[in-house]
């Protein structure tokens, strides 16, 4: 079966005592087991099969269908699900360079607005140049600051490209993680979103 053929449904078939399953997904007349392993991750990471589980009487499979045939619901995408449960860092940890990355820059975009002020307004003499020699160290730290966040800034671009190539190497790309946020949403893998 092709990665991209979309399916008819996929199935987890449960052992008896619900500890194991296999994945199996079918999609034009055609069946193929694309994993197996404990049934745990998979239940935790999907809304759909949990609701599905905890069923009274627990079911002997948990079956995910969409009503009509979607092209991001495939072997492929289910391939990628099943990479991302028993890896999530390797998504999870793009994602955390990224936001931090975002952060740092709204942080150095305030503190690089942000002036240092003037102290001239008819005050003592004295008084003027306590406020200018604290000017002055204010404006030092700031610096030191927007260096240091630059640094980071630095480093956590080197970490984003890396984590970028893992995930690619490891299949996730932009159109095969658009198909996932998809297959999230749809069967509410809220870890995956």
């Amino acid at each position: 079966m092709e990665a991209d053929a979309p399916l008819d449904f996929a199935l987890f078939q449960l052992s008896p005592r619900r500890q194991r399953c296999e994945l199996v997904v079918s999609g034009n007349g055609r069946t193929e087991k694309i994993a197996s392993g404990s049934v745990k991750p998979f239940v935790a990471h999907l809304r759909a099969a949990e609701e599905q589980a905890s069923a009274q009487p627990p079911p002997p499979a948990i079956r995910l269908q969409l009503e009509r045939r979607a092209p991001w619901f495939s072997k492929g995408t289910l391939e990628r699900f099943v990479r991302f449960v028993s890896t999530p860092e390797v998504l999870e940890l793009a994602n955390t360079y990224d936001l931090e990355m975002s952060q740092l820059e709204g942080a150095r975009k305030i503190y690089a607005q942000g002036g240092t002020g003037d102290a001239t307004s008819g005050a003592a003499a004295e008084n003027v140049t306590a406020s200018a020699a604290a000017a002055a160290a204010a404006d030092v730290t700031k610096k030191e600051l927007l260096r240091a966040i630059d640094v980071r800034l630095s480093a956590l671009k080197q970490d984003l490209t890396t984590a970028c190539s893992r995930a690619s190497s490891a299949g996730f790309n932009p159109n095969s993680v658009s198909e996932l946020l998809l297959f999230a949403n749809h069967f509410g893998a809220n870890r995956l979103r």
